[in-house]
């Protein structure tokens, strides 16, 4: 379509109030995502974003500050499942009924809050002596470097990424980057860890990880005292065939243990269970920090965990998973993924 035949259509519908409550009612009331929406509706996923814009300037979607009743809400509900799950804490933001949202759909409103409360808490905790890891990911962990407020200078702070590169050019979701970003924010150091995430063998990984400057930043991420990190879910091993990383032989050999979650590439299934560990031989070699040993490390009090994560069908099992493997001890999320946690235990 020419591009004046397109923006003619796109500002016609903009200016047409009951498309706006169309698509403010399919996406406030009925949960669906942006891009449902864009199908549902025959138009692009821009146009319906300027929709819910331009009906929130017109005063046909109002949002305000949480009231104090939902406020009372959300913080005895934390308090209720942190304690059914076992956490060290439980945060909440508002979320949204998924009960029409594809399991492997994200509501992004939510994610984006979520994202922000993570990065306020963290703001809260960290201090001068920590050494904080942090995994990749372009929604939660990107985002939550984007809405990061800093209120101290922490000069003496370490920041490293527990996570190789996974491709050979960056991108904002790495792990690499977030951490950089993440130093600079507060005025603090910052180690690269500059080594391919995924290696041929353990034998590669040992050797690769005696090199200085590798050496220095995997042992700081093992001594890490704070980790945020989001998760995957088994969906994304498409991804990880279109880029190479994986073949359909290796990707069928791992869902064969039915996998529900991954960090930073290792695998876990329902109960816990780390696949990596279990399928001989695994596909891949990790070069990065070993995440199931995390689970020791949060028993000794040596490292907190905050898992940054939610307003997704699939994120309830995945969160359930890394709880049943000991993965975290703080989780930041939305109160329908809490509720539906709660249930589940």
């Amino acid at each position: 379509m020419p591009e004046s035949i397109q923006s003619t259509s796109e500002a016609r519908l903009l200016n047409d109030e009951r498309f706006l409550r169309k698509i403010a009612y399919l996406y406030y009331e009925e949960g669906h995502s942006q891009e449902t929406i864009a199908s549902m509706e025959f138009c692009s996923r821009p146009t319906v974003s300027k929709a819910l814009q331009r009906a929130r300037d017109r005063g046909i979607v109002r949002i305000g500050i949480v009231p104090d009743v939902r406020t009372g809400y959300l913080r005895n509900l934390s308090r209720e499942v942190r304690l059914q799950l076992g956490l060290e804490d439980l945060i909440l933001v508002a979320g949204r009924n998924m009960n029409r949202v594809d399991g492997d759909e994200l509501l992004e409103d939510v994610a984006t809050d979520i994202a922000g409360a993570a990065a306020e808490y963290l703001d809260q905790m960290l201090n001068d002596a920590d050494i904080l890891a942090v995994s990749g990911g372009r929604t939660f962990m990107r985002n939550l470097v984007r809405y990061l407020k800093p209120t101290k200078v922490l000069p003496h702070m370490q920041v490293v990424a527990s996570i190789g590169f996974v491709d050979s050019h960056t991108s904002f979701g790495d792990a690499n980057l977030i951490a950089h970003d993440l130093a600079e924010a507060y005025g603090a150091n910052h180690l690269w860890f500059p080594c391919p995430a995924f290696l041929p063998s353990q034998k590669d990984v040992e050797l690769i990880r005696n090199l200085p400057i590798i050496k220095d930043a995997y042992e700081m991420m093992s001594r890490a005292s704070v980790m945020v990190t989001s998760l995957w879910t088994p969906h994304t091993n498409q991804d990880m065939i279109k880029r190479g990383i994986l073949s359909q032989a290796q990707v069928e050999a791992i869902e064969t243990y039915r996998p529900v979650v991954d960090i930073n590439h290792w695998v876990f299934d329902a109960s816990g269970v780390c696949i990596n560990e279990v399928l001989e031989p695994f596909p891949y070699t990790l070069s990065g920090l070993e995440i199931p040993r995390l689970k020791e490390r949060i028993e000794r009090g040596s490292v907190k965990v905050i898992l940054v994560a939610g307003g997704s069908p699939s994120h309830v099992p995945a969160i359930k998973a890394t709880l049943n493997a000991g993965l975290a001890s703080i989780v930041v999320t939305d109160h329908i993924t809490a509720q539906l946690l709660s249930v589940e235990n």
